[in-house]
């Protein structure tokens, strides 16, 4: 199968134990740590729904589960992609944190661990695919923009045959 076919499995591995996780996070099964605190839940609820139709507008009939990119997409860096360089991968994660503080449940909280792995392995994995296709500009816009979540401390592991020098940020 070759290197195409490779990407294919580990990009379906990383989506389905995306899905897998998000399903267990909604499961209304199981003990609880408290009693929840659903207002909060509900805003965070909404802002990943923000974030998802932000991402969602950009991407537009590139919009795909996969993380492998369109064959005919382009790098997008504006709009929502100015701010974080994954953002349905963070809306994924403002919905689920969502479901765990609205529900407290020790499910949906293990879940929640387990998918912030699941998504910080398919970012990388997608940054790399990226990286072979866009290059440089590639390499200049993940300098400056943060995988996932803004405002985290950040400094992106190198990617293969980048060296770390590659990615210090302009002016800092």
């Amino acid at each position: 199968m070759g290197q195409a076919g490779r990407t294919s499995r580990v990009a379906a591995a990383l989506v389905a134990a995306q899905f897998s996780l998000i399903g267990l996070c909604l499961l209304p099964v199981g003990p609880t740590v408290g009693p929840g605190a659903r207002g909060l839940g509900l805003a965070l609820l909404g802002v990943a729904g923000l974030v998802g139709i932000l991402a969602f507008a950009a991407l537009g009939s590139d919009t795909r589960v996969s993380p492998v990119p369109a064959q005919r997409s382009t790098l997008r860096t504006s709009g929502i992609y100015r701010v974080v360089r994954h953002p349905m991968y963070a809306a994924v994660l403002l919905a689920c944190l969502g479901v765990v503080v609205s529900s407290a449940r020790v499910l949906a909280l293990v879940a929640l661990a387990a998918l912030m792995i699941v998504l910080h392995l398919k970012a990388g994995f997608e940054d790399r695919l990226l990286r072979a296709r866009y290059g440089a500009p590639f390499d200049d816009y993940r300098a400056r923009v943060p995988a996932i979540l803004p405002g985290l401390p950040f400094r992106p592991a190198p990617l293969p045959g980048q060296r770390p020098s590659q990615l210090e940020r302009p002016g800092g």
